[in-house]
């Protein structure tokens, strides 16, 4: 088989040999027969009358397929063209099994110009360096038309090849693409995926020296982007005129990366062995009073400068392979210097000592941050340079100016009234009260923390809004009114009188039982007042209690308890024979056919009203 410029020396000597009529001898195929077609020059024919023979005008060439022949370059010695254009070949025919192909089957092919015939008649001599000038003058003329022929006669042999050469590229990278030095050329985007994801995998750091180590490129903060990656070392593959340079052109794609310094910085420190000093940085603590800032002392240590771990993982990264590096140890000062931390301390209790005050619209009251208070506002964490920068925390400046806010702002009461059946109020039981509301609680947080990060005093106020209360009515009874309870249409009640010692039973401002005579709390042990609800009961009860003079007291088997307030209920007492005065331990104590009437009447919730 021949190679390529094997072909490219052979085309280079016919065009030297100038015009000829007498057919070259063929290149010999792959199985030493002889194959030849005629080439009519695209130069140099003139044009022929229809049935002409065109036997010399051509020369005889071996067969090569039209989608695999190469471009022949003029040789610099040959004639120039003549003036007159000349007409395009004839097709040339496809080739056998036995030619042989000088590159790829999808490589297009541009045929050689033919040489030119010399001029028929030669100037006078007195006439030559004119002449010549004049040649020189045409030969530039004539080399735009030489490369439109040429390019004009690649479209038409090797559309066929071309075609298909586009096509197979389309889809995979063009030939010449490499990434990290890797050749992936005729690959998918999958599969150049694949490749760089492996090695980035594949890849590590062998670190020597002071310390021995091997670090992934994660461990050192690289990240390889495979995806991206592909995509650039594709994008030439979008483009057909992209494609075609790539005959011509190299591309190797670099491999997109990510370095994040902070980690490949904290693998190096954990390198250090625990008997090695590690730097100290200085730091900025809040003091034991809790009001003022103070700092601790840095110092130096033995450390591993970072820098060599993050060059070499990303040469590792761009040639997508394992690298060496060697490390020693370095005395390593820290990031924090006592001066760093002074001035920080310096500054967060320059901002403590600024005067904080709200006050109420109408300086009625006024509120200012305590030292601690704002204190606990200030906070120091590193900086974009790793030092310590002083900042005001807005979420806690809103917790401080909440908490005056909420001394200010009121909840309205809401009245209660009760009304008669004819809406009529006929008693007011609680006042309707309007609140109060800051509305600038945001505003305020954000210009006290605006005002502290700029170095200033601040001094505000709240702004308020008053919101109306609401009423609620109670319709109650017709004759409510004037009872010592207003109840409800058929609301259950009971009226204890302690001063006449009866016990009356209601619903609404009807007496459904009663009035009862009882025995209320003695002098010494008196029964409570007060409006109440039965909470608890029981058909009987072993009551245990205090007498007055400190002596216990126990009574099994008291019936019909109903309790409306702690100890104090209403109960059958079977070892009284009268009732209508005072004399219990500070319950109301009934017959017992009363007391169960009340027990199965009263219902956990109703009202009891004791007064006097």
């Amino acid at each position: 088989m021949h190679d390529e410029e094997t072909v490219r020396g052979s085309g280079s000597s016919a065009q030297q040999a100038g015009t000829s009529t007498t057919p070259q001898p063929a290149l010999p195929t792959p199985y030493s027969e002889q194959t030849s077609v005629r080439r009519t020059s695209v130069f140099g024919a003139q044009p022929a009358s229809t049935g002409a023979s065109t036997g010399g005008d051509t020369e005889s060439l071996p067969a090569v397929p039209a989608a695999a022949q190469t471009a022949v370059t003029p040789s610099p010695s040959a004639p120039s063209p003549q003036t007159a254009a000349a007409p395009m070949p004839a097709a040339v025919p496809p080739a056998t099994s036995q030619t042989s192909t000088l590159r790829s089957a999808a490589t297009p092919a541009v045929p050689a110009p033919a040489p030119e015939t010399e001029s028929p008649s030669e100037p006078a001599d007195g006439d030559g360096e004119r002449t010549a000038r004049s040649h020189r003058s045409e030969r530039k003329k004539r080399w735009p038309l030489w490369t439109a022929a040429a390019a004009l006669l690649l479209l038409g042999v090797s559309g066929a090849g071309g075609y298909a050469y586009a096509s197979h590229y389309a889809d995979t990278a063009v030939p010449g693409t490499s990434v990290g030095g890797v050749d992936v050329s005729g690959k998918t985007r999958e599969q150049i995926v694949e490749l760089v994801s492996k090695r980035a995998q594949d890849a590590a750091v062998t670190i020597s020296g002071d310390v021995e180590a091997t670090a992934s490129l994660e461990d050192l903060g690289t990240t390889i982007d495979a995806e991206a990656t592909a995509d650039a070392a594709m994008a030439r593959s979008a483009d057909v005129l992209d494609r075609f340079k790539a005959l011509v052109t190299d591309n190797n794609v670099a491999v997109v990366t990510t370095a994040n310094a902070d980690t490949a910085a904290s693998y190096a420190a954990s390198l250090v062995p625990e008997d090695q000093a590690k730097a100290v940085d200085a730091t900025v603590t809040l003091a034991a009073d809790g009001a003022s800032f103070t700092t601790t002392p840095a110092a130096d240590g033995t450390g591993l400068d970072p820098a060599p771990l993050e060059s070499t993982a990303a040469k590792a990264a761009q040639t997508l392979s394992s690298q060496t590096v060697e490390l020693s140890y370095t005395t390593v000062a820290p990031t924090v210097s006592d001066a760093d931390a002074q001035a920080a301390a310096d500054k967060a209790n320059g901002l403590v000592g600024l005067d904080v005050t709200v006050a109420t619209t109408d300086a009625s009251s006024s509120f200012t941050a305590d030292a601690p208070t704002k204190a606990s506002w200030i906070t120091i964490k590193p900086g974009q340079d790793s030092k310590p920068a002083v900042s005001v925390d807005a979420a806690k400046v809103g917790e401080w100016v909440a908490a005056q806010s909420a001394q200010v702002s009121k909840d309205p009461v809401t009245g209660q009234r009760n009304v008669n059946s004819r809406g009529e109020v006929v008693a007011t039981r609680v006042e309707a009260v309007n609140g109060v509301v800051v509305s600038n609680s945001e505003d305020l947080t954000s210009a006290i923390t605006q005002s502290l990060t700029e170095g200033k005093a601040y001094s505000g106020s709240f702004v308020t809004s008053e919101v109306e209360a609401s009423w609620e009515d109670r319709t109650i009874a017709d004759g409510a009114e004037n009872l010592i309870y207003q109840a409800a249409p058929g609301e259950k009640w009971v009226n204890v009188n302690l001063a006449a010692k009866t016990v009356t039973a209601y619903e609404g401002a009807t007496v459904v039982r009663g009035p009862v005579s009882i025995v209320d709390g003695a002098a010494e042990t008196p029964t409570i007042t007060g409006t109440f609800k039965v909470y608890l009961q029981y058909a009987s009860q072993t009551m245990r209690g205090n007498n007055v003079d400190g002596s216990r007291y126990v009574t099994p088997d008291v019936p019909w308890v109903s309790y409306f307030q702690g100890g104090y209920a209403f109960h059958g007492a079977p070892w009284r024979s009268s009732f209508g005065y005072s004399g219990s331990h500070g319950c109301i104590n009934m017959p017992v056919s009363e007391a169960k009437w009340i027990y199965d009447w009263a219902e956990i919730g109703t009202t009891v009203v004791s007064h006097y």
